[in-house]
């Protein structure tokens, strides 16, 4: 819940650029703090109930692995 309220990557998977972009960073004026496509300023006043119903929904949809150039087994799979 902490995520969807405040927007905050907690795995730093995009950090900002300290030089130039290269395809691995956010070049500013975007926080590589926060998960940039997340709706967080509106979720964040939502009760506990309703993000929690909206985590469950989400949860339920299953994970399609991606086309060419995305990474194998994006989905958690072995391919076993």
């Amino acid at each position: 819940m902490q995520i969807i309220r405040t927007g905050v990557d907690l795995d730093h998977v995009h950090p900002i650029c300290t030089g130039a972009p290269d395809g691995k960073c956010i070049p500013a004026p975007f926080d590589g703090n926060l998960l940039q496509i997340m709706p967080w300023p509106i979720l964040q006043n939502l009760s506990d109930f309703d993000l929690q119903a909206i985590y469950e929904y989400v949860s339920t949809i299953p994970c399609l692995e991606g086309g060419p150039g995305e990474p194998a087994n994006r989905c958690g799979t072995t391919g076993t």
